[in-house]
């Protein structure tokens, strides 16, 4: 008989254990920063002993990386979404742009959780420790990724970059980050005002129809 059936159970367990960590540390180190967050900590969090812990991640330092890497594909995953063509086709520039924003923010919640671990994270890469590097290598992967998926949504638009395509991501990532920050800052939700009328005005005045 094959043994497949009772792996699969196994490898699900796995999954759940490891998922729980991840989500025990977005806590943690929310609460207590990366150099407080304890193992012992994010192990009382999840529910699970040590031994369960370092059958999942070699180190705290490990499941840091995996929680950024888990964040990063979840919030490309929202984005890549909201950008569907499908969702703005017919419409101007103006309004698909803000389709797009209408789509992101319901998916990406303003989550003051994770604004709280991303900037542990970008301490540490000031600080330039080894999960300092580690971050900064995986932040320009980041920008990389969302550098193409800016190429790829004004391609669907029909438009093209008049300037450099990194100063283009600068301004459309700059813009949300400060609107969240001082959201989260001010207590209050994100300004879909400033995002809604901000942004496709940016990109609508560094772009051009193709051909």
């Amino acid at each position: 008989m094959a043994q497949v059936s009772t792996e699969r159970p196994a490898v699900r367990r796995r999954a759940a254990t490891r998922e729980r960590l991840l989500d025990a540390a977005r806590t943690v180190l929310a609460r207590e920063g990366i150099q407080g967050a304890s193992v012992e900590h994010i192990c009382e969090q999840a529910g699970f002993t040590r031994g369960a812990f370092y059958s999942n991640f070699a180190s705290k330092d490990e499941l840091v990386l995996a929680l950024f890497d888990r964040e990063r594909e979840q919030m490309f995953t929202v984005l890549r979404a909201a950008a569907d063509p499908s969702s703005f086709e017919g419409l101007d520039t103006l309004d698909a742009v803000g389709v797009i924003m209408d789509r992101f923010l319901l998916g990406q919640q303003q989550d003051r959780e994770w604004y709280l671990v991303h900037a542990e994270f970008e301490l540490r890469g000031v600080r330039d420790d080894a999960v300092g590097r580690e971050f900064v290598a995986a932040s320009r992967q980041v920008r990389t990724d969302f550098e193409a998926f800016l190429t790829s949504a004004l391609e669907a638009l029909g438009r093209r970059l008049t300037i450099e395509l990194s100063h283009a991501a600068t301004i459309v990532m700059g813009t949300y980050d400060t609107a969240l920050r001082e959201a989260l800052l001010e207590d209050r939700p994100i300004d879909l005002g400033l995002l809604k009328g901000t942004l496709p005005a940016l990109l609508l005045a560094v772009t051009e129809p193709v051909g």
